[in-house]
């Protein structure tokens, strides 16, 4: 049985088609992530910044973070995963 996948539409504004791949991806990632499509992390991971660079993009751009139940157990998960490295 297949499932069916509502399409999307997303806007690549011509100056980023002519600055190149890297601000394209950071275009539809900003776009995904303000549909509430992908996370904070797989925006981020997408755009190929760090989480710094994506939260001040994000303000750039007066993109509101979201922040849901999934990511704290992500954050979590990550500070359990960091704290026993050290």
């Amino acid at each position: 049985m297949s499932k069916f996948v509502e399409p999307i539409n997303l806007e690549i504004s011509p100056a980023s088609l002519g600055q190149g791949e890297q601000a394209i991806l950071q275009e539809i990632a900003l776009q995904l992530y303000a549909q509430n499509i992908f996370t904070f992390g797989q925006a981020r991971r997408l755009a190929n910044l760090s989480v710094w660079e994506f939260q001040q993009l994000l303000g750039q751009k007066n993109i509101q973070r979201y922040y849901n139940e999934t990511d704290l157990a992500s954050d979590r998960s990550f500070g359990v995963t960091q704290s026993s490295l050290l």
